[in-house]
């Protein structure tokens, strides 16, 4: 076990220059196999201004009685208060050795880490099981900023799309686009620098370009309409690793990530492009990606759309041919030595649905949020074909009536563009 200095805060009106204050949270936690996870509420230092950096060091074992989960997996850390959550760290287990440990400069979340806090550790583990003890080092020194706020871009669980940006299928887009909306910010008048911060991992095996985890891409990052930012999702350097030698294909390069090494988030500096005060847009394009390896696939052949060919069919089986996804959540990092003003919501989420549904054609759609100017509708078989089209003016969509009776029964996807943005949903029509 790592040595620590823990301070009893309450106590001490003044520090030591240089002086560090690690702050002990999970002990030998046990995550067990179904997803394993823990949640608690932790103390932190009430005042963060004497520190400049914080250090979070990872210590991970076998689970006690059960062994260590052989295989790599996904690892992700969130911090939660005032009713919001954060990702504040990812890792990836090792493949075939059990222990191992890392540490991880989360400076960027210093305010959120102070007071009472609740954190979330999650482990996608499904055999045996692993122990975690998690401390943050809080070091004192000059600030560069003296204060930082930060606001999540795309997290979590979308209404508006009906997916999970931290379990985004991709590669479906003969009926399913692969989309994020666009996001957009008031930046605060006083604001110094602004980052963007993206945390992005592949995963999913067997696919068409063994997608997710083993598929090289660029997504692009947009700031008000224009490209901006290429991200690179490739970690080609996973032979160079501290925690080694491991088992299997660790030496691979992969989507974002290695066996047995936490991810390190791409950060953008994007304070050039932006107007203190003025709202900016803020959109993360994902490079096109077609899985032809899917059950959904018309006339899906193994032997020529599969990254292993006959030995797998076009259903996933859990093993050799998982769906492709992306685990995402992107940030947006303000930092200023004034008090931040906050930085503003984002505009209302837009909402799409449909009333019934499913329907024998008839379909009631119910829109909240803002919107203005022209809107395009349009169906979708499975098959990608577009079997309907409708244009419309935005102010108008809650409750526009929508005749579909004329389509055979089965699933269909309605698309609606509009301001640069487009909402999805899923409608069944029953014969």
């Amino acid at each position: 076990m790592r040595p620590t200095l823990t301070l009893l805060i309450c106590f001490f009106a003044g520090f030591l220059p240089g002086q560090s204050v690690t702050v002990p949270t999970f002990q030998n936690e046990v995550h067990l196999g179904g997803a394993g996870s823990a949640t608690a509420t932790f103390s932190f230092p009430e005042d963060v201004s004497p520190y400049n950096q914080v250090l979070m060091h990872v210590d991970l074992g076998c689970a006690p009685g059960v062994g260590c989960d052989p295989y790599d997996r996904l690892s992700r850390i969130f911090a939660r208060k005032g009713g919001a959550e954060w990702e504040i760290a990812r890792y990836v287990t090792p493949f075939g050795i059990g222990t191992c440990g890392w540490t991880i400069d989360v400076s960027a979340y210093r305010e959120i880490l102070s007071g009472e806090v609740e954190l979330h550790s999650s482990i996608e583990t499904w055999a045996g099981g692993w122990s975690l003890s998690l401390d943050f080092e809080f070091i004192e020194g000059p600030q560069d900023f003296k204060y930082i706020e930060v606001r999540n871009l795309w997290h979590g669980w979308d209404n508006a799309l009906q997916r999970s940006y931290g379990n985004f299928k991709i590669g479906d887009t003969l009926w399913f686009k692969d989309d994020l909306p666009v996001r957009q910010a008031l930046i605060p008048a006083n604001a110094e620098k602004v980052m963007l911060r993206v945390y992005n991992t592949g995963h999913g095996q067997g696919n068409t370009d063994n997608a997710a985890e083993f598929h090289e891409v660029t997504h692009t990052l947009r700031v008000n309409g224009e490209d901006a930012f290429q991200h690179h999702l490739w970690k080609a350097d996973c032979d160079q690793n501290p925690c080694s030698p491991q088992n299997g294909t660790w030496r691979f390069p992969r989507a974002g990530w290695c066996p047995g090494q936490d991810v390190r988030p791409a950060d953008f500096d994007a304070t050039s492009l932006l107007a203190p005060g003025e709202t900016a847009s803020f959109d993360y394009v994902l490079e096109p990606y077609l899985n032809r390896c899917s059950p959904l696939y018309p006339n899906c052949n193994p032997a020529s759309d599969c990254a292993f060919g006959n030995q797998v069919s076009c259903n996933f089986d859990g093993n050799l041919h998982t769906e492709p996804r992306y685990v995402m959540a992107i940030q947006l990092i303000v930092m200023s030595n004034s008090p931040l003003t906050g930085v503003a919501e984002p505009k209302a989420e837009r909402e799409v649905s449909l009333f019934p549904n499913p329907s024998s054609g008839a379909f009631r759609l119910v829109f909240r949020g803002p919107a203005s100017g022209a809107a395009a509708l349009a169906v979708y078989n499975i098959n990608g074909q577009q079997v309907y089209a409708e244009q419309l003016i935005a102010r108008e969509l809650n409750n526009h009536e929508l005749d579909l009776g004329f389509l055979p029964g089965g699933a269909y996807f309605l698309e609606l563009a509009f301001e640069g943005a487009k909402l999805y949903q899923k409608l069944f029509i029953r014969r």
